[in-house]
């Protein structure tokens, strides 16, 4: 398990259907040009009853999502070349205003050098929106007219020295994030925003499946505007973080992690932050047909419009059950807070309470053909009621591969 590794929220969108699909299946490629090509598409009808998030101005709607995707790999010794490509289409029948097209590109190698020196280097690169009434339009959808769309990039490097079978080993990290949004108005400029991250972690084994970890990462927030120039919100921010890991046992394998985190503004308008960091997962299987996990983490996030900063905590259970051998399920249960650090109002400091339960069922018909039907409910409760909501979702899903 990668510790450090900045794992690219874009990849994962990318490859989630994919990896989806191959717990249940064995998606087929073709053969191209030395790479393993594997194309996916998605078909999907869903049923929001409240797109924008509000109590007071819900909007529902049924929508039709169209997703296709092709995932290409070359493995030259231990080495391997992956690309990538997801196209996100949603139209919704009720609100036109919702619909977006987003598109997702991923490229990456990871080079196995030798038994103790390995690379892995990955560029992402993603024109995508966040939905009305989220990010910085939480409460206040209808000043949009349409998603807020951003274009983002992001380059990841990872060198790893040590063999796996070692008593030690060491890790370094080098990943940079920009982001920017298209819409140009003085409110909405102030959120572009670069991350420039360097970090470490050192692995020492203290059992036949089990390390300790130390990781330290120093991250560096640099925003192109600032909303109020005598009061900037750029910040450094480092994190030391001691822990233990475990590969897979008889039935489980896992992480905990727990340290020090400081963020320090650039302005002295600001209050400086330090406090609690931690992360931990572990995936228990009682039977082989079967296995829950479990997570858990605290941590600092960029504010979308309120507060210097996010402190948040999110705990998440999932449990995922193989019924038959063309029938599967899953469950998720997630609860957490958020909490907006800095500059109090009259309402005093916000916070948000999230739940989101999320439940599907997977038949599959064919090798080439699963079906899900599913269920989401998500709701926020917080001291600005404003922005308090519940929604329910329903989807009908088909994944059809070669």
């Amino acid at each position: 398990m990668k510790f450090l590794k900045v794992t690219s929220a874009i990849l994962c969108a990318m490859t989630s259907v994919l990896a989806n699909a191959q717990q249940f299946q064995d998606a087929a490629s073709v053969e191209l040009g030395g790479f393993d090509v594997t194309p996916t598409v998605d078909l999907s009808l869903r049923y929001d009853d409240n797109i924008v998030r509000s109590d007071a101005n819900k909007i529902d709607s049924w929508s039709q999502i169209i997703s296709p995707q092709v995932v290409m790999l070359n493995s030259f010794g231990s080495s391997q070349v992956r690309l990538a490509y997801r196209l996100r289409n949603e139209r919704f029948y009720s609100s036109p205003e919702d619909n977006y097209t987003d598109h997702f590109f991923f490229a990456g190698v990871d080079f196995e050098l030798n038994a103790r020196n390995r690379l892995d280097i990955g560029v992402d690169y993603t024109d995508g929106h966040e939905d009305r009434g989220t990010g910085f339009s939480i409460g206040n959808a209808d000043a949009l007219t349409s998603p807020d769309k951003f274009k983002q990039t992001e380059f990841d490097m990872l060198y790893s020295f040590g063999a796996f079978n070692a008593d030690g080993r060491l890790e370094g990290n080098f990943n940079i994030s920009n982001r920017d949004y298209d819409l140009n108005t003085p409110q909405y400029l102030a959120r572009d925003r670069t991350y420039t991250t360097f970090g470490g972690a050192f692995f020492y084994r203290i059992g036949a499946t089990t390390d300790a970890t130390l990781d330290i990462i120093y991250r560096d927030v640099d925003y192109k505007v600032a909303a109020n120039p005598l009061s900037p919100l750029d910040s450094t921010q480092i994190s030391y973080l001691l822990g233990v890991k475990w590969d897979a046992t008889a039935q489980s394998s896992g992480f905990a992690k727990i340290g020090y985190q400081e963020k320090d503004f650039d302005s002295a308008l600001r209050e400086d932050f330090d406090g609690i960091d931690w992360a931990a997962g572990i995936i228990w299987e009682p039977v082989e047909y079967s296995e829950v996990e479990l997570s858990t983490r605290n941590d600092t996030n960029e504010t979308n419009g309120e507060g210097n900063f996010i402190s948040g905590r999110a705990h998440e259970v999932i449990w995922r059950h193989e019924w038959l051998e063309r029938l599967r399920s899953s469950a998720s249960y997630t609860w957490g807070s958020d909490r907006y650090e800095g500059q109090i109002t009259n309402f005093g400091t916000r916070k948000d309470d999230l739940v989101k339960f999320k439940t599907s069922l997977f038949y599959q018909f064919r090798r080439w053909i699963s079906i899900e039907v599913g269920y989401i409910y998500d709701k926020r409760d917080s001291n600005r009621t404003a922005i308090e909501y519940d929604r329910n979702q329903f989807i009908i899903n088909a994944l059809i591969t070669l």
